[in-house]
């Protein structure tokens, strides 16, 4: 009988699994997430304060940061999670910078920082970052459900805030130019979908009855331009 036995097998090293998302990075993400904050929040107080305008006015609203966390998590092309993620630090971060800003360029007393008013600032982004970061990821992601309800949400803010301001002032009432620029802003976010008509289509559908519960929910919370 022959004493001899049968080689083993070499085991190669087992590899790191891959990452099951795509996209940049977690440290490029969050970079770029404080790095639009920063400029967000110096930017709009500047803009408000400087060039008051129905613009400036929309940008300086929960409406119209919160559709920068939409355009955030639609940009960023990465996972649901992470984008929500990068959508919340931008908005804290931008917060911070407003009062930040407001103290060095106005001279205001530092306790801004963390005043009641920058707190209720803190905890809008923490809810609308999750939100419509994750909304804009969806939007900008090859499942056509998700897409449609993606776009559906981020559109629905901008006319939903369009909806109470004018039920709340009325077409010729107090309002200025805010309801037009909010819908030319969301007719913006369609046209940007266009590339996929299949989406649009059934997107600006869902938006409209979703745009009311958004109103509603404008006007419960007292949360306005």
């Amino acid at each position: 009988m022959s004493t001899h036995h049968a080689p083993s097998p070499v085991l190669s090293p087992a590899r790191p699994a891959a990452p099951s998302y795509v996209g940049p990075s977690t440290p490029v993400v969050l970079a770029v997430a404080v790095a639009v904050g920063l400029a967000l929040g110096v930017v709009d107080l500047w803009w408000s304060t400087s060039h008051p305008s129905a613009w400036s006015s929309v940008a300086n609203s929960c409406a119209g940061w919160a559709a920068c966390a939409f355009a955030l998590g639609a940009v960023l092309r990465v996972d649901t999670l992470r984008a929500a993620v990068a959508a919340v630090v931008m908005l804290a971060v931008a917060v911070e910078a407003y009062y930040a800003a407001e103290v060095v360029l106005w001279g205001s007393d530092r306790w801004i920082l963390t005043s009641p008013v920058a707190t209720e600032w803190l905890v809008l982004a923490g809810i609308s970052g999750a939100i419509y970061g994750a909304a804009g990821a969806w939007a900008a992601g090859g499942s056509w459900v998700r897409a449609v309800v993606g776009l559906a949400v981020g559109v629905s803010l901008l006319l939903g805030d369009a909806w109470q301001l004018v039920g709340r002032d009325g077409v010729g009432g107090g309002v200025g130019g805010e309801p037009r620029v909010l819908v030319l802003l969301a007719l913006v976010m369609l046209a940007a979908s266009l590339r996929r008509p299949w989406v649009t289509i059934p997107a600006l559908v869902l938006s409209l009855p979703l745009s009311l519960v958004v109103a509603a929910a404008f006007v419960s919370t007292g949360v306005s331009i």
